[in-house]
């Protein structure tokens, strides 16, 4: 009898920057994320463009498996283990006001917070101790761009540099506050890191490293570079916090095709099912 063969996944979430990540025509972030996991990690687009974080509260159950007491937090077949997910919302929550993607600030932040305890608190329905969370702040924007970006859409500009930065502080101070909480805190079990994106993309600008063209294709959306800095954070994470999943190291799916039986895979092929990874050779 054939057993199911079950490929963890890495989930993200977010916005139009997550959705468009798979873009490798500017290096999308998630697409590379699925070069370096294949056979090792599913990358899981979930990205809803011109979502925010108030929608994301509705969605974000619907994406994770349901926790019962007869099934002790363990994954099914069908719902095989989010070992990580990305969570990115902020760039359409810090839209001026009236635009309906404005979300108060106050508000922001309480979702982020709501968001992070769907996965993290005892309480929750969806409880999943061992997904690890990487909470990403939206990056900069860039207004000139924008502007041009809203006149051919035919609507108002809507986005302000310096409000978008104090959407990326609460963010950053929200993850840090998580962060802060690793390992067993009064039976809670955080895995939260936070990319700050907002810094860490001016800084490069700062220091003449690159441009905010370079990092946005329309002053919003990811060009080329901030595709590859998004990538280069999650896996800066991953390499350090998490060595075990390290793509450079971590053992693929199924047998190398130097080890099968050429005159019966069918046995050996069930090592996918019922055998751990097999290294490279």
């Amino acid at each position: 009898m054939v057993a199911y063969t079950s490929f963890d996944s890495f989930l993200l979430f977010g916005d139009s920057i997550t959705q468009f990540s798979f873009d490798v025509n500017d290096r999308g972030w998630a697409a590379q994320l699925a070069n370096v996991f294949q056979r090792r990690l599913d990358i899981i687009n979930r990205g809803f463009s011109g979502y925010t974080s108030e929608q994301a509260l509705h969605l974000l159950p619907q994406l994770l498996p349901l926790t019962t007491t007869a099934t002790s937090h363990t994954p099914t077949p069908a719902h095989p283990k989010i070992q990580f997910l990305t969570i990115f919302f902020g760039a359409n929550d810090s839209s001026l006001p009236p635009s309906m993607q404005h979300t108060p600030l106050a508000r922001y932040e309480a979702n982020l917070r709501a968001l992070i305890d769907m996965v993290h608190s005892p309480a929750s329905p969806t409880y999943s101790p061992f997904t690890r969370i990487i909470l990403i702040c939206p990056p900069p924007m860039n207004e000139a761009p924008w502007a041009v970006e809203c006149q051919l859409r035919g609507m108002p500009m809507n986005r302000d540099k310096d409000v978008t930065k104090v959407y990326a502080e609460t963010c950053l101070r929200v993850g840090k506050e998580y962060s802060g909480r690793r390992g067993s805190k009064g039976g809670e079990l955080c895995q939260v890191d936070v990319i700050d994106t907002w810094g860490i993309m001016m800084a490069k600008v700062e220091a003449g490293d690159c441009g905010l063209t370079d990092l946005l294709r329309d002053g919003v959306h990811l060009a080329g570079v901030g595709n590859d800095v998004i990538f280069e954070e999650i896996m800066k994470i991953v390499r350090t916090k998490y060595p075990a999943w390290d793509p450079a190291t971590m053992l693929m799916h199924g047998p190398w095709w130097r080890q099968l039986d050429i005159d019966h895979p069918e046995t050996d092929l069930l090592i996918c099912a019922n055998k751990p990874p097999t290294p490279i050779v």
